[in-house]
């Protein structure tokens, strides 16, 4: 038996497909463009005779995990010490690399107290005209506050890797969730960039812009 269908209702329906479909995404995990160092001897690399950077690829994996951009600029600023009583260049990272890492987390937070103390590092850092310039050019844009209004919006973070992921939203370290898992996380109103990382370094982000009361629901693949 045919059934007639209202064409008032095939629109609401058609509608309805369309506003679950921009409130759904996915992406799978890329590789990473920055190293983990915990396991890199740097000192090694660089050929330094004294342990003056002991422990020091932990300490840059942990700034970075608990997204701390002044810790990771006083750490550029350590290994470009290192870097000038060597004459060398380590082959995993350089302090460069380590202050740009600063720069983006800084960035995805809009902390201009980050961002100021990154402009000091860079200043005790050789070559850092290009990073300064960005981060200039960056903090001209950092919002005095976020959009119009005081609305929540949510992104409901599913986990279907086959590994535990920390979860960041807007640069802020949110904690990790299993695989198998999926959480939901409030945040302002406007755009908002969530970010997954895994163990090994490999990373997603998204980019949102979020309505009042809206939930998008973000799903993550190996």
């Amino acid at each position: 038996m045919n059934v007639r269908v209202p064409l008032s209702l095939l629109l609401l329906l058609l509608a309805t497909s369309v506003l679950s479909a921009q409130d759904g995404r996915t992406s799978t995990l890329q590789k990473p463009s920055f190293p983990m160092l915990e396991y890199v001897n740097v000192g090694a690399e660089l050929g330094l005779q004294n342990d003056m950077l002991r422990g020091f690829g932990a300490r840059v994996d942990d700034m970075r995990r608990s997204a701390d951009a002044s810790g990771l600029a006083a750490q550029a600023v350590l290994l470009s010490f290192a870097e000038e009583i060597s004459a060398s260049k380590a082959a995993s990272i350089t302090s460069l690399s380590i202050l740009e890492e600063a720069v983006r987390i800084a960035e995805e937070q809009q902390n201009r107290d980050a961002a100021n103390v990154i402009g000091a590092a860079a200043r005790r850092i050789p070559g850092t005209q290009a990073i300064v310039q960005r981060l200039t050019d960056s903090m001209a844009l950092f919002a005095e506050k976020r959009g119009d209004g005081n609305f929540l919006g949510f992104v409901r973070v599913a986990n279907e890797c086959d590994r535990a992921l920390d979860i960041y939203v807007d640069g802020a370290y949110k904690g990790f969730l299993f695989a198998g898992e999926a959480q939901t996380y409030s945040t302002g109103n406007g755009t908002t960039l969530v970010r997954a990382t895994d163990a090994f370094g490999n990373n997603a982000s998204e980019l949102f812009n979020l309505q009042p009361e809206q939930t998008v629901t973000w799903t993550i693949k190996p």
